[in-house]
This record gives structure tokens, C-alpha cells and sequence, in this order.
């Protein structure tokens, strides 16, 4: 299989993730996994990356640039 072949069949990680957060479980499941991290290491990039995505996810794209 060549390249151009491999990319016409796979998808977007970025698109399927805001996909997937479009359902509430499924965020419910990141948030908790973000903050987890959090707790775990301080990391507030991964975090308000996180947030980011479920507010781009549910139709805030704009303040999700902010």
C-alpha cells in the first residue's frame, strides 16, 4: 500500500476526538483523565488542552482560540 492510499483511508486524530467529545459520556471520561493528570503531575498545558478541546467540541470554537 503506498502513501497516498494510507492517507485517502485514515482519518484526522484531531477530528475524531472532537467527534467524540460531542457525546457526553466520552467527555465525561476526558476531563476525569485530564484531571487526573493534573493531580498526578501539575501539568496545567495537558489540562486546559483538555478543556480546550470539549469547549472547540461543543461549539465554542472561538473562545476554544482564546
Amino acid at each position: 500500500m503506498n502513501t497516498e492510499t494510507i492517507l485517502e483511508q485514515t482519518t484526522s486524530f484531531r477530528d475524531d476526538l472532537l467527534k467524540d467529545l460531542t457525546d457526553t459520556e466520552f467527555t465525561m471520561y476526558y476531563l476525569e483523565a485530564a484531571l487526573a493528570d493534573y493531580k498526578e503531575d501539575g501539568n496545567t498545558d495537558s489540562l486546559w488542552l483538555a478543556l480546550r478541546d470539549v469547549v472547540e467540541a461543543q461549539g465554542g470554537k472561538m473562545i476554544a482560540k482564546l
